[in-house]
């Protein structure tokens, strides 16, 4: 008898063991930054600055304003532009890693064809507006968040890795939304 019991304990003990082993997160959810969320046109605030998305636009084909005037950029995908404002809180800082994750968690970074205002810089209580684009696959739209990590400070003193502050703002993007692109988008193009 005892030894059937001494088995069926090690079993319920082994099982045990195997399910916290499933529960645990991995390195990367563990160490993640810690995000502020929310929705259009709602303020989000972290440590180092508020951010407010105020408006998403979709396209097949994105139309850059500069100085020099238009410019057309082509994609096979869509164009996301988000326009956004952000207020910087105690000091001088860059917004950092500017992506939209998919709703299957893939992240897309902003453009580089395209100097978007993930490259501003933010004054501590002065808002500041611009846009960020990004091209991605027409079936990663809908759901898509924007996601801000890794805040780039004026300062060395302050770092930001692993569990600092992030911003995720889900942009409300729905398949019909997608499906429903208009032919152009456009853009202004940021001084930093």
């Amino acid at each position: 008898m005892r030894k059937i019991l001494s088995v069926a304990v090690s079993a319920v003990l082994l099982a045990a063991i195997g399910v916290a082993q499933r529960l645990t997160p991995d390195a990367d959810r563990m160490y993640a930054p810690i995000a502020s969320t929310g929705g259009l046109r709602e303020d989000v605030r972290t440590e180092p600055y508020s951010v407010r998305v105020d408006a998403v636009g979709i396209g097949r084909k994105l139309i850059i304003a500069n100085a020099a005037g238009l410019r057309e950029r082509q994609t096979r995908g869509l164009w996301v532009v988000v326009t956004l404002t952000a207020t910087a809180t105690k000091e001088q800082v860059r917004l950092g890693k500017v992506e939209l994750q998919a709703r299957d968690g893939t992240l897309f970074g902003a453009t580089d064809r395209f100097t978007g205002f993930d490259t501003a810089t933010l004054e501590a209580g002065i808002p500041r507006s611009g846009m960020v684009a990004f091209e991605l696959p027409a079936a990663s739209a809908p759901g898509a968040v924007l996601r801000i990590t890794e805040a780039r400070y004026g300062s060395v003193h302050r770092l930001n890795g692993a569990l600092g502050p992030a911003v995720e703002v889900d942009l409300g993007i729905t398949a019909a939304h997608a499906a429903a692109a208009a032919a152009t988008v456009d853009a202004e193009q940021v001084t930093p």
